[in-house]
């Protein structure tokens, strides 16, 4: 279109300078035509820049240890990783103080991936010999690797690095009961509970973890306590509220039937039935807050209660 415009403009100008020479006339065309050719490139170049970002993505990763592939990561950072190897290029690790952790870290390999940016990134918990659908990740500046591990848990690898602070806050939601530490670690001291389905103030990230601001506390919460969708929050509100709902239902059924085998007792009839407060239920929560710990939650025949952790 717009090479016919030019050319339409030149034949005007031909018609109203009709007494110029040849020589001139020539120049003209040959501005014209010089003229298209260069919206015609740019036309072109556009397209394929186009073309370019549209189908522009990372590329999986293949993850290899003496030239061999062992694990290939399915990658949705949009990371382009250069290279990927089993192991870390940590040359500096803590000598191991019990049989529990040398049989820990002989488990996992860990893993170092290189971008082309030459950015070196290490996934120390990376359990390489029990890897099974890795996917590669990026939230808030670090890397992840999600993947299942040999009894199908889900699990996740994150990579070191320092911590940082958000230009500015974000509102996350809880989607379960979780502690607040003191640091990034599941170990330092728990200063408050949040609570599920709590709408809370993010203020920046570490690996694995948030850091978080309710009322005068800051301190940091598991990131996978936390989600951006306020939806899955109140979905897992809703999911914990049947629960609590069927728990309370076998603990009536168990509180009448104790009762009238109780009745019975008195009126002579044999029962085994327990007297008196007993477990009636015990559920396990894993690894509540990315400690490694986690607690049971124990019902009682009177209705009641209690928390054990483990």
């Amino acid at each position: 279109m717009k090479k016919k415009t030019v050319k339409a403009m030149l034949g005007l100008a031909v018609v109203s300078v009709l007494g110029m020479t040849a020589p001139a006339v020539s120049a003209a065309e040959t501005e014209t035509e010089t003229v298209s050719t260069e919206l015609e490139s740019e036309s072109e170049t556009e397209t394929e820049t186009e073309t370019e970002t549209e189908t522009e993505a990372a590329p999986d990763v293949e993850v290899k240890q003496d030239g061999k592939t062992i694990v290939t990561l399915k990658n949705e950072s949009g990371y382009v990783v250069k290279e990927a190897l089993a192991g870390t290029t940590e040359t500096a690790e803590e000598e191991t103080e019990t049989e529990a952790d040398a049989e820990k870290e002989e488990n996992v390999a860990g893993i170092t991936l290189t971008g082309e940016d030459g950015e070196v990134h290490v996934f120390p918990d990376a359990d390489v010999t029990a890897m099974t659908e890795p996917v590669l990740v990026k939230d808030h500046g670090f890397l992840y690797i999600q993947y299942k591990n040999a009894e199908g848990k889900e699990k996740e690898a994150a990579e070191t690095a320092e911590e940082v602070e958000f230009d500015q806050p974000e509102t996350m939601y809880v989607v379960n009961d979780v502690y607040i530490r003191a640091e990034a670690n599941g170990d330092s001291e728990a200063l408050a509970v949040a609570s599920l389905g709590q709408e809370i103030r993010v203020i920046g990230a570490a690996p694995k973890w948030y850091k978080v601001e309710q009322g005068e506390v800051t301190g940091y919460i598991a990131r996978s306590f936390l989600s951006k969708d306020k939806e899955s929050a109140d979905a897992a509100v809703k999911a914990e509220e049947a629960a609590q709902a069927q728990v309370a239902a076998a603990a009536a059924a168990q509180q009448a039937a104790a009762q009238q085998a109780a009745a019975q007792a008195s009126a002579g009839q044999s029962s085994a039935a327990p007297q008196g407060k007993y477990e009636v239920s015990r559920q396990a929560y894993d690894d509540c807050d990315g400690s490694g710990h986690g607690y049971y939650e124990i019902t009682y025949s009177d209705g009641s209660t209690a928390r054990e952790e483990y």
